[in-house]
């Protein structure tokens, strides 16, 4: 299963942990891995919005020792997982609502 990074919405994060960011993908493909290959138990749908007509998905990745943070993706027909947002904010109608903006921002078609 392959992993890809929208930079618009990740860049902030990365930016803010830029000597850690080869552990957070490691961390971060690894969670969505197990959960797309699981059945996504642990997810929830992040924004009403869709982006290239996919849903876009929530969950919450341990980051280690930097902690935790929430990750939006899709995942498309060929089970590629599209990390489109990453945010310290744990709280989830927070979350969201910083999602949502950034979706908005960045042009993503509904």
């Amino acid at each position: 299963m392959k992993v890809e990074y929208e930079r618009s919405g990740c860049k902030q994060f990365f930016k803010k942990h830029k000597n850690e960011i080869k552990l957070i993908k490691h961390c971060i493909e690894e969670a969505l891995t197990i959960q797309v290959e699981t059945g996504m138990a642990k997810v929830k749908r992040a924004a009403s919005e869709r982006v290239n007509g996919d849903c876009v998905y929530e969950c919450r990745v341990n980051l280690k020792k930097i902690g935790s943070a929430r990750v939006a993706f899709i995942v498309d027909e060929q089970s590629l997982i599209t990390v489109i947002y990453i945010s310290s904010t744990l709280q989830k109608d927070a979350f969201t609502h910083l999602l949502e903006r950034n979706l908005k921002e960045n042009h993503y078609s509904a």
